[in-house]
């Protein structure tokens, strides 16, 4: 049986192209090569197209760290977060920052004469507070969506420890002790 050259170049034609298809199917047009891995400008693609990670913010920090000892001579800018105790002669101050506020303690060597007060509430993060601190007063108060620069400049009297809490963020405050 013979076949004729028509036929032939037909069959031969139909065979290239369907091979030039299957091949198109399982290169390019489908983002994965020959073994199913995912070609780079796929993978790439979908990485540009993914939402960006959203940024933590950190949280504030001090000049003197969380170096109490600095605090010692009266004078010091902190980071604390829960309670830290802080010993001047004449009278013993307890500063604790809970998730929304500061707490400030004094009391005298003997507990005779002591002092108390505090700030919490959802504005803290964007106030700056001052307190003016002996072994018997505490006298805080709190400026909402101010910094330090907004408010007047503390003025302390001898043996008067001036606190400023200058930042806070996820329950950490950044504080100042100046002692007058």
């Amino acid at each position: 049986m013979s076949t004729s050259p028509f036929l032939s170049r037909c069959t031969t034609g139909a065979l290239v192209l369907l091979a030039a298809l299957a091949t198109g199917a399982c290169g390019a047009g489908s983002g994965s090569d020959a073994t199913g891995d995912v070609s780079e400008s796929a993978s790439s693609a979908a990485a540009s197209s993914a939402e960006p990670s959203p940024t933590v913010s950190a949280a504030p920090t001090a000049a003197d760290g969380t170096d109490y000892a600095a605090c010692d001579d009266g004078s010091c800018e902190v980071a604390v977060s829960g309670a830290v105790e802080f010993g001047y002669d004449d009278f013993t101050l307890m500063v604790t920052i809970t998730a929304d506020g500061i707490e400030t303690y004094t009391a005298n060597s003997d507990n005779s004469s002591s002092g108390a007060s505090n700030m919490s509430g959802s504005g803290m993060s964007e106030a700056y507070c001052i307190a003016y601190l002996t072994a018997s007063s505490n006298s805080m108060s709190c400026y909402p969506d101010s910094g330090e620069d907004d408010v007047p400049d503390p003025e302390s009297e001898p043996g008067v420890l001036v606190l400023e809490m200058i930042d806070f963020a996820e329950g950490t405050a950044i504080i100042r002790l100046t002692m007058g």
